[in-house]
């Protein structure tokens, strides 16, 4: 009977225990899983933030392109004359060098007009090609051309094509010569205009698309790719798979304004993870090996056999021990979370258990230093994001080109003795050259030298009829001011003061105020009636919009923005105005150290 009783418990224990591990291993199993797509919908959000911020910078960029008026007036390239449309095509590639120049992700521009004529500039080349009879124009009939001119001048994105597909040059290589094709991601739109119509393709470089998303350190055998709305990859770290059919779960095809954009399936010894990112219409895949999941569960198998082995001898005795440790880790991680609560982020704990308790750690672990790293992460988006804006603001042209290309207007007009044409090129080359001096500060006599010239030039068109009066204190002229600050303030009060006007004054002052520099622009022009007034100030103070759609250049906006941007939001541009007696702007800037 002892023995039968031995047997018994120990069939009873067997089985409990078999029973128990079983559950054990794949409630551990499905934890995995469960963290796995907790992890990666977490991650998704990341990504799609990181995607929808770089989409609004390249339709940004787009929109910026398109408001230049060359490239519009491109629309009817056919019908200008030969010297108009050489004007307006190198116009356009000095808009797409700086675009290019401004914004290194981008890999190359193409322009294609609806009468065949068709541009593309890239970093290391120019080309040009008005042939209706071009292979090129197989463009035309691509699914690029067709979707985005139904798309209504909103920014499409395409995936899948290379540099083939945009090259326009008149001769192409040899078939054994050519290289093999880089693919890019495609980001175009379409404008219209009386019946006219231009494409605009913006070529993204795909190492630089990948890395948004797709990060080096991402652990092996694991692949994470987006597929566009067909079903292909068009963009993956491996480029051999681009164009091939990606791996979807079943209820990926979810509607993109679905409340629930995450998708998972296990399909082919894969769990397979998808997100919609519905800046792009595509989904982001993520194919994870459920073995990377069950790799650790051998251990856990054998260390479950020594405790059932160890644990039948001694379990009386030392039951009271292992309650203790197995709670020890428990307690400990929620004096962490405790401690995480009161603000204290960036904990772990240093335990190594190969148990539940240790997944658990290891993931609350991973959690904590992910929150950190998603916070720094954020304040460097935000402080990149800053200089960006800085940059954007003061880098509006590029004047080598203009510079140049005066002087050689100039000599031309010397070789033919037209004097007044010398004189006017003269004192617009000596307008663009601070453009091109190194660093964002010059001496406030070298700005108000830099006004002068912009006066002469705005008196060439207004038969002299703009004055310009100094009261500025002789102790100011050599402190460093921003360059650029002051013109589009003149600019502002001659085109919006005096342009209904033969001439006018403007006056411009600056005084010492402690540590700082008080200053007044102001002009006897049409001034402004108070709700116009009131608009410009609300559109000042709400700093998300232009203040004025009469507003062109630089402007009074972007001139209060980078005031605020250099110096902090307390520092602006107040304004005061009476209809048919003037307008003053007054504004204070901090003493810049002289140099």
């Amino acid at each position: 009977m002892a023995n039968q009783l031995v047997v018994s418990f120990l069939v009873i224990f067997l089985f409990i225990f078999t029973i128990s591990s079983l559950i054990a291993y794949f409630g551990i199993l499905n934890i995995l899983k469960n963290n796995a797509k907790d992890a990666n919908q977490q991650q998704f959000k990341q990504n799609d933030y990181n995607l929808s911020v770089f989409v609004n910078e390249v339709d940004q960029v787009s929109r910026q392109l398109f408001l230049k008026a060359e490239l519009e007036s491109l629309i009817y390239f056919k019908s200008m004359t030969e010297t108009n449309s050489v004007v307006q095509v190198m116009a356009a590639f000095q808009y797409f060098a700086e675009t290019l120049s401004a914004n290194k992700y981008i890999d190359s521009i193409s322009y294609f007009g609806d009468n065949g004529f068709m541009i593309r500039a890239t970093a290391q080349r120019n080309d040009i090609l008005f042939d209706s009879s071009s292979t090129v124009n197989e463009f035309y009939q691509t699914r690029i051309f067709e979707k985005v001119k139904s798309a209504a001048q909103t920014l499409v994105w395409f995936g899948g094509f290379t540099d083939r597909d945009f090259n326009i040059a008149d001769v192409k290589p040899p078939s054994r010569t050519i290289a093999k094709p880089t693919h890019y991601i495609t980001a175009a739109r379409s404008f219209f205009s009386n019946n006219h119509s231009a494409t605009l393709v913006l070529n993204i470089d795909m190492k630089y698309f990948n890395d948004i998303y797709n990060h080096a350190d991402d652990r092996q055998n694991k692949e994470l790719y987006l597929v566009d709305d067909t079903g292909r990859i068009v963009s993956s770290g491996e480029e051999t798979k681009i164009g091939q059919e990606g791996a979807l779960p079943v209820n990926a095809d979810a509607p993109a304004d679905a409340s629930d954009l995450f998708a998972s399936a296990e399909r082919n010894g894969k769990q397979i993870m998808s997100y919609r990112i519905n800046s792009l219409g595509w989904l982001l895949v993520h194919e994870i090996p459920v073995s990377l999941f069950t790799k650790d569960i051998s251990t856990l198998r054998l260390i479950v056999v020594t405790m059932f082995i160890f644990s039948l001898a001694t379990a009386a005795i030392l039951s009271r021990y292992w309650i203790r440790r197995v709670t020890k880790p428990l307690n400990s991680l929620t004096g962490v979370v405790r401690r995480m609560g009161q603000g204290n982020l960036g904990l772990t704990l240093k335990l190594d258990l190969k148990n539940e308790l240790g997944i658990l750690i290891a993931q609350f672990n991973k959690m904590s230093k992910n929150i950190q790293d998603l916070i720094e992460q954020k304040e460097t988006i935000q402080e990149e994001k800053r200089t960006i804006e800085i940059g954007a603001l003061q880098s509006q042209i590029n004047p080598h080109f203009f510079y140049n290309s005066l002087n050689t207007i100039k000599w031309m007009a010397i070789m033919v003795k037209a004097d007044n044409i010398v004189e006017s090129i003269t004192t617009l080359g000596d307008y663009l050259q601070p453009m091109f001096k190194q660093g964002m500060l010059c001496t406030i006599r070298e700005e108000i030298e830099y006004i002068e010239n912009y006066i002469k030039i705005m008196n060439y068109r207004m038969a002299g009829g703009v004055k310009l009066e100094y009261q500025i204190s002789p102790e100011v002229l050599e402190y460093p001011i921003l360059r650029f600050l002051l013109q589009p303030l003149v600019e502002n009060a001659i085109m919006h003061g005096l342009k209904n006007r033969t001439g006018g004054t403007i006056t411009i002052m600056a005084a010492e105020d402690k540590d700082q520099i008080v200053w007044s622009i102001s002009d006897n022009g049409e001034g402004m009636s108070e709700a116009k007034l009131q608009e410009e100030r609300a559109s000042l103070l709400n700093g998300n919009s232009e203040p004025s759609r009469e507003k062109k250049g630089i402007g009074l906006y972007n001139t209060n923005r980078r005031i605020q941007l250099h110096f902090g939001d307390h520092y602006g541009i107040k304004i005061h105005s009476k209809l048919q007696v003037g307008t003053e702007l007054n504004f204070k800037l901090p003493k810049v150290q002289k140099t």
